[in-house]
């Protein structure tokens, strides 16, 4: 699978590639559009080589409209990793029973799968892991915002077994390992062609699903 680093052939460089100016948009549809440049700009070129100008470019802003929303060029890589990839939760702040735990399960897949089909979440993970090493500064706040969910998470399963409103499994003792299907599908969503990825998800999904349920579901003893 081509790195998306790489140039595309016959893609248009330079001002062809860069997007007419747009009307007037409403602040979270402006911030959409810059960080979708954004991904473009730091795909081909790298964080390093990027330039804000580039970036307003293609967004079809001026440079002064690109900073009214990022005051740097760190601070569009943490909007983009933020954006996409932030862990969802399986529990918020109802007790687990509330609405069941089935539906709870179900919602979180649904949302967790749902973005495995947004091409950008796909781009947006193979960015963080081909840059992340060499711009960890600029991921800095994105990394501390992940770890803040997942400790909180932990904690409220950690509440809920002691509540009985969950078992005590493996996946309450670490709560990244309710998350871990979701990476496995990531990844072979980034190397496995697109039929095999179209056969086996829904049996990933199905089996992330009975993995859930019967290790989370209290004991009835």
């Amino acid at each position: 699978m081509p790195s998306p680093t790489q140039h595309a052939a016959g893609q248009p460089s330079g001002a062809a590639r860069r997007t007419p100016r747009n009307r007037r948009l409403p602040a979270h549809e402006r911030r959409d559009q810059i960080l979708d440049a954004a991904l473009h700009e730091f795909s081909e070129r790298g964080f390093g080589a990027a330039r804000m100008d580039d970036i307003a470019a293609r967004a079809g802003l001026s440079k002064g409209g690109l900073y009214a929303h990022f005051d740097s060029k760190s601070a569009v890589f943490q909007a983009l990793m933020r954006r996409m990839l932030l862990p969802n939760l399986l529990f918020d702040v109802r007790p687990p029973a509330q609405p069941s735990l089935a539906a709870l399960v179900d919602g979180f897949l649904e949302n967790a799968y749902a973005r495995l089909e947004d091409d950008r979440f796909i781009r947006t993970l193979h960015l963080l892991i081909a840059e992340g090493p060499r711009v960890r500064q600029a991921i800095e706040d994105w990394r501390a915002d992940h770890l803040r969910l997942l400790h909180s998470q932990q904690a409220m399963v950690r509440r809920a077994v002691e509540g009985g409103a969950l078992r005590d499994s493996a996946l309450t003792d670490m709560v990244q390992l309710i998350h871990a299907p979701i990476l496995l599908a990531a990844v072979l969503r980034m190397l496995q062609s697109d039929e095999h990825v179209r056969d086996v998800m829904p049996r990933l999904r199905a089996a992330h699903r009975r993995l859930l349920l019967e290790l989370l579901t209290p004991d009835p003893a």
